[in-house]
């Protein structure tokens, strides 16, 4: 097996392990276990970032992958595939990014003591659309 697909295999099963604390993280919050489901996403996110490293270091020596199949497979299957996967990622970074800082603000300002708290709404359904956002990169990535 060649190191770009080793490497690849490493960073897929990265990504997916980061998508289990993150679920983790969430029974956390339901729980209302505020410290646990903070520390779960703050490692999510920073396995989430080692990974965008890792991929653009893999893009950087190794450039893309060859589609192997036919042009006529690769307009019907692989492109939209590749649309859906990388629109599912942009959108779950800046999901991300955004409930990270609402969160570590929470924290830090002490604004909140759990989930049933007034003002955690946004923090909630931003989570809720993460969920679904990251959850379809991953599934996306694995067709």
């Amino acid at each position: 097996m060649e190191l770009s697909s080793v490497l690849w295999c490493v960073v897929l099963l990265g990504m997916t392990l980061a998508y289990g604390i993150t679920l983790y993280g969430v029974h956390a919050a339901k729980r209302h276990e505020v410290a646990s489901h903070g520390r779960r996403m703050i490692v999510s996110c920073t396995l989430v970032g080692i990974w965008l490293v890792a991929y653009l270091t893999k893009q950087m020596f190794f450039g893309r992958d060859q589609f192997g199949g036919t042009s006529q497979e690769y307009w019907t299957l692989y492109v939209p595939v590749l649309a859906v996967h990388t629109s599912l990622a942009i959108t779950t970074i800046g999901l991300g990014l955004t409930n990270m800082t609402i969160g570590l603000r929470r924290l830090r300002y002490g604004i909140g003591a759990g989930a049933m708290v007034a003002g955690v709404t946004r923090h909630r359904v931003l989570g809720r659309w993460m969920q679904w956002t990251f959850g379809g990169t991953i599934l996306t990535a694995y067709v």
